[in-house]
């Protein structure tokens, strides 16, 4: 997704964590939702209570593109839920679009009714009729938001023309393969116009190259929304995701983790916050009965152990030239005890790890591999 880097992410002001403007898009205020759990019945285990959200706050500026990065469980799809207006927190404000819709988890229909209006939504599951043509769809969506027929046809020949989807409008959605069928439900959430899109793990089941179609399609559309400019000022983007690659995309990264904020920046920064190299290695090597991480912390480097066994060091504060001589020089010394490690730079997922010592995918998928994986397939890398 490399190629597409240029076009979605442009310069921000505040520290790229802040507003693009004076305008929010999004403000959050001490949001707390947990849900409830089940006592034990006759062949049912008993449920605990689940915290979703623990007190977030978040401000998100018109015409941000932001991913909400964690693995399942973190709370950004709930967050999102709630951003969308079809989950309510039980403590907490919320203000969407300069119009308040959660006060102390309660809120007016009114507002929502307003707010609704101005947003486009796409789940995991697509909100597609497969018995429908691709047009078929669209016009639905376009007579729940009232569009009159002629302004109906424009909107879907203009999200068509963006999305990459004239030549499927007459194809029914049953027939479309997975990342064609992401495309048409991306191209339901913006026929309206909507002045910010919510996305929660839309390229679910999706292979790598419909993913990249995918996420190729929605910076065309956003480019063209914004009046051709590809930054901000027009389009709001809110995306969850447990991707590394998809929230490098935006402009601005929030990592969750149990609920709660843990970090807010760019991507860039977030992966420069770890210097411009790492060490990556299984936690033990059979023979010989090696402690990497015991190694890497006796050589004064930081280190991050996660459960399934992923090691990961860092050097501190110090001189960058000065902190990759001595990542490397830790780097030689497991190589020296046969241990096969990875030099390389920090990642998304590197920043997830070492804020909160757990991996994005949560088993060793997507990104962050297991000890045993690490040992094979990184076998000698530097």
């Amino acid at each position: 997704m490399s190629a597409l880097m240029t076009a979605a992410q442009q310069p921000m002001t505040n520290n790229d964590a802040g507003t693009t403007s004076g305008a929010l898009a999004v403000s959050v205020r001490g949001v707390k939702k947990t849900f409830a759990g089940s006592r034990a019945r006759r062949g049912v285990a008993a449920v605990p209570a689940r915290v979703a959200l623990a007190g977030v706050d978040l401000d998100i500026g018109r015409g941000q593109w932001v991913a909400l990065l964690g693995p399942n469980g973190s709370g950004k799809s709930t967050l999102l839920k709630i951003l969308a207006t079809v989950a309510r927190p039980d403590e907490g404000d919320v203000s969407i679009l300069g119009r308040a819709v959660v006060k102390g988890g309660g809120g007016g229909v009114e507002e929502l009714s307003v707010v609704r209006r101005e947003l486009g939504v796409a789940f995991q599951a697509a909100a597609l009729d497969p018995l429908l043509t691709v047009r078929e769809n669209l016009r639905t969506a376009a007579a729940l938001f009232a569009m009159s027929p002629s302004r109906a046809a424009e909107a879907i020949a203009r999200v068509s023309e963006s999305l990459g989807l004239n030549d499927r409008l007459d194809q029914r959605v049953s027939t479309l393969s997975g990342g064609l069928i992401r495309r048409a439900d991306l191209a339901r959430a913006l026929l309206h116009g909507p002045a910010m899109l919510l996305l929660d793990e839309p390229t679910t089941g999706l292979d790598i190259r419909a993913r990249e179609e995918f996420f190729t399609a929605l910076v065309e559309a956003r480019r063209r929304m914004n009046g051709g400019a590809a930054g901000g000022g027009g389009l709001t983007i809110v995306l969850s995701t447990h991707q590394m690659e998809e929230a490098q995309l935006a402009q601005r990264v929030v990592l969750m983790h149990e609920g709660r904020v843990v970090a807010d920046d760019g991507p860039e920064k977030l992966r420069r916050a770890l210097g411009r190299t790492v060490i990556r290695c299984g936690e033990r090597v059979e023979a010989g009965g090696v402690d990497p991480a015991e190694v890497l912390r006796g050589m004064g480097l930081t280190v991050t152990v996660q459960p399934l066994g992923e090691v990961l060091a860092r050097a501190g504060d110090e001189r960058e030239e000065d902190a990759t001589r001595r990542v490397r020089s830790a780097a030689d010394r497991l190589i020296e005890l046969g241990v096969a490690v990875q030099v390389a730079p920090p990642t998304l997922g590197d920043v997830y790890m070492a804020m909160t010592g757990r991996s994005l995918a949560g088993g060793g998928e997507d990104g962050q591999m297991g000890a045993g994986e690490a040992a094979k397939k990184r076998g000698g890398q530097r």
